[in-house]
């Protein structure tokens, strides 16, 4: 890859993070689709989502995970946040992130956000969303990352799953 197929992100970061309201639905082929409600509450029932965003221009999707609750939904994005991967060390996760409050005081200290659907062109109007369409087996895999995450690291001596 030459240099102009590297992405242009936006600041070290490689990802940035947002938690939504979010509808999911099952299309006939078992794909899970998630609709992203950016400026309004969807209909009840609702869940929340975390999701991924690339740092670069327009804010492409990366990912999703669902939630129950709101507060879980900040939790998790608090807890995986300091892990993403930062340009300045080569597109890698810094080997001991930072912890949760002294990630957020660094972007503070840096005047770096979270996603902003205003900073994002393709998104426009009043009631702004987004869909993000995944497979049966991608959806099943972000449950289990959120499980993996949610249980912490195993004692010493406990085989990882």
């Amino acid at each position: 890859m030459n240099d102009q197929e590297q992405p242009q992100y936006l600041d070290d970061r490689m990802f940035v993070l947002g938690v939504w309201p979010v509808r999911l639905a099952k299309d006939a082929e078992e794909n899970h689709q998630t609709v992203i409600f950016y400026d309004t509450m969807p209909p009840q029932p609702s869940l929340w989502g975390m999701a991924t965003y690339h740092n670069v221009e327009g804010y492409p999707i990366a990912g999703i995970n669902h939630f129950d609750h709101e507060d879980m939904a900040r939790a998790y994005k608090a807890g995986i946040e300091p892990s993403i991967p930062l340009t300045s060390l080569g597109g890698q996760s810094p080997s001991t992130p930072m912890n949760p409050d002294d990630f957020a005081a660094w972007k503070a200290e840096n005047n770096l956000g979270d996603f902003n659907p205003d900073k994002a062109p393709r998104l426009s109007g009043k009631d702004r969303g987004d869909i993000v369409v995944q497979t049966k087996e991608q959806f099943i895999a972000g449950l289990e990352q959120v499980g993996r995450v949610v249980a912490g690291p195993k004692p010493e001596g406990e085989a990882q799953a």
